[in-house]
């Protein structure tokens, strides 16, 4: 059974409103809730929180809020937008998911026994907890052991892996802060520095900027374009697109239709779709967006079966063989001309002998029986009366009656009918006695 929303005057199921910790549901659905909350101003959430009865733990709503930050990124970035950070940050702010999976880690046993009056509490024991640990001889040290190893994986001595294990390790519980500023505590540079991989929070697992690893300077593959290529190529791939990009998307494309026999305007833009999809899964699988890696996989697969772009296919189409007659006369008149008439003298085996038999059989049947054709023409008669009394019925059942009411074309149609019976029934007694005086 749904529940009924009072602001967009729906009823929806209940999946679509958010439980208060006491199991109850909430009196308006998610979207209603949620569609003025903004991830980075306190005050568009917070008396969402105090109405759940829920802590605010800045720390904890950082975290998913940077977690869904990061996912927008590369989805941006995946996109071809030429800001990402920007659009990530725009998809972020009113991200009603944020809250939802927010209110529902508060559920975990670590969080379930607080509530909305404990936030001060919570928060000045974390800072208290961090500060102390700060002070402490094991906090100089893990500060100063924190600094080496930052230093070792900037001289390229350890590798990404191990200094991401340490990178996190005594979080400081601070106000939610302006995307730039998040952006530099997360260790980035400014934006006018920044290359396009950077960003904040790290979005890319592979910096341009921050790595321990020799850059290599690779030519540029679409410098060589001339304005002509450009201009074709935009045409074909679409203008979103780097001129490396058209470079790879071009060799995609020639390499397959090598590999295959493929004509047909469909298949040819199938093929486009496919290039396409397979320089998205890259960029995902290289950006460490394995989910959208997963998505753009699936599809891959499946244009890849429909276009019938297997190695079946080309194991089918190297092989030259048929797999119909009609591929065989088809080959033959198309290289030798029409194939001449043939009679063949075979009388058959016992299949072909038991077929003969039954339409033998069933054409005496139906021959053999004069009244068949009667039976027939009843059945079709009852089966027509039956489907117009099934229609009548239907017809009732939407006026809210239990028949339909006749019609004045009705009564005319019956005195019609017993007029022709009358006159048939006429017809048939002068006939009797003229046989009788015969």
């Amino acid at each position: 059974m749904g529940l009924f929303c009072p602001k967009c005057q729906k009823t929806m199921a209940e999946t679509n409103f958010y439980t208060y910790p006491n199991g109850t549901k909430c009196e308006i659905c998610k979207s209603c809730l949620t569609m003025h909350i903004n991830t980075y101003e306190e005050d568009t959430f917070l008396w969402i929180m105090q109405k759940f009865d829920i802590p605010f733990v800045p720390q904890e709503w950082k975290r998913r809020r940077e977690a869904e930050f990061t996912k927008a990124y590369n989805k941006a970035k995946l996109s071809g937008s030429k800001d990402p950070e920007s659009a990530a940050y725009n998809m972020t702010k009113g991200n009603a998911v944020v809250f939802g999976k927010y209110l529902a880690q508060m559920k975990l046993k670590q969080w379930k026994n607080y509530h909305w009056a404990d936030t001060e509490k919570i928060k000045k024991e974390l800072e208290e907890k961090n500060k102390k640990f700060e002070d402490s001889a094991e906090g100089q040290a893990l500060k100063e052991q924190q600094e080496s190893i930052k230093e070792a994986y900037e001289n390229g001595e350890i590798s990404e892996a191990q200094y991401k294990t340490y990178l996190d390790i005594n979080p400081v519980i601070e106000p939610p802060k302006s995307l730039e500023d998040q952006f530099l505590d997360a260790g980035g540079a400014s934006k006018a520095e920044s290359g396009p991989t950077g960003g904040f929070g790290n979005a890319s697992p592979y910096p341009e900027n921050e790595h321990p690893y020799e850059v290599i300077d690779v030519p540029d593959p679409g410098a060589e374009l001339t304005e002509e290529d450009k201009l074709y190529l935009a045409m074909k791939w679409g203008r979103f697109y780097t001129a490396a990009d058209w470079v790879w998307l071009e060799k995609k494309y020639n390499d397959f239709m090598e590999s295959f026999d493929i004509q047909g305007a469909a298949r040819i833009d199938t093929l486009l779709m496919i290039c396409k999809t397979s320089l998205k899964m890259n960029a995902a699988i290289d950006s460490g967006d394995f989910d959208t890696y997963q998505k753009l996989s699936r599809v891959y697969d499946a244009m890849m079966k429909s276009a019938k772009f297997t190695e079946a296919q080309r194991k089918e189409e190297k092989s030259g063989e048929f797999d119909s007659v009609g591929q065989i006369v088809f080959f033959a008149e198309k290289e030798k001309g029409k194939i001449g008439r043939h009679e063949f003298d075979y009388e058959g085996d016992i299949i072909d002998e038991a077929i003969n038999n039954l339409k033998r059989y069933n054409r005496e049947l139906i021959e053999s029986d004069t009244a068949l054709a009667q039976q027939i023409e009843n059945y079709l008669k009852r089966r027509a009366s039956a489907e117009e009394h099934a229609a009548d019925l239907a017809e009732a059942e939407k006026m809210g009656l239990d028949y339909v009411p006749l019609k004045d074309e009705d009564f005319l149609e019956l005195k019609e009918a017993e007029h022709q019976d009358k006159l048939e029934d006429q017809a048939n007694f002068i006939e009797e006695e003229s046989e009788d005086e015969s």
